[in-house]
């Protein structure tokens, strides 16, 4: 639901998959999950943050985003990066995205994303995405909910948290925002059971590119 005026962003953060693209779809995470836990990796106690993201998809981020040991994480990686890339390859824009690009077209633009690097290159490549900052799933920077990702995607573009907006689709992404001290619009793709806590409510892509529209 949105309700009066909306501010001016200087700068504005976007989550990838199930926001601008349509890759969690296109992964067998399952597998990827399977395949983890025959080489040894073990989910930990209790799921993140509810999101609208398949049960296997959770379990694969979450076991990937808690592990602390790099060569641990590197190794899982291996097994869950060749499905995120063919996913890539197949994903499929969302609903709203040319309307969405014209309106950012005058503003710094970054990508958020708990998708491998690799992935994320195939989806901005296949679909002419071009921005300022991507910041994806890394070893060394804390990944949503934490506000990591966001803060070195605002410190590469040059822009204060104050005058920037995070557009996302999960619950992640709010919660990350929240905690930049960055503006959120959440996009439910038409979901009517979300848990986005935030006045800046939308149903699609199109619906933000409203927003965002002097």
């Amino acid at each position: 639901m949105i309700a009066g005026p909306t501010p001016t962003w200087r700068t504005v953060l976007l989550d990838l998959d199930r926001t601008l693209v349509d890759v969690e779809s296109q992964v067998d995470y399952c597998s990827a999950l399977a395949e983890l836990e025959r080489a040894g990796f073990r989910h930990p106690a209790g799921l993140g943050p509810a999101t609208s993201w398949g049960n296997c998809t959770r379990q694969v981020v979450d076991l990937l985003v808690g592990l602390s040991d790099e060569s641990e994480w590197l190794r899982a990686e291996r097994f869950v990066m060749p499905h995120e890339l063919a996913g890539a390859h197949r994903a499929a824009a969302m609903p709203g995205l040319a309307e969405l690009l014209a309106a950012l077209a005058t503003r710094p633009v970054g990508i958020v994303t708990l998708l491998s690097g690799p992935a994320t290159e195939v989806v901005l490549d296949r679909h002419a995405l071009a921005v300022d900052a991507v910041v994806p799933r890394r070893h060394d920077i804390p990944a949503k909910p934490r506000p990591e990702q966001l803060l070195a995607a605002l410190h590469t573009i040059g822009s204060p948290p104050a005058e920037a907006v995070m557009i996302g689709d999960s619950e992640r992404d709010e919660m990350a925002a929240d905690a930049a001290g960055v503006d959120f619009v959440g996009v439910t793709n038409g979901r009517d059971g979300h848990r986005f806590t935030g006045p800046l409510v939308v149903r699609d892509l199109r619906e933000a590119a409203a927003l965002l529209r002097p």
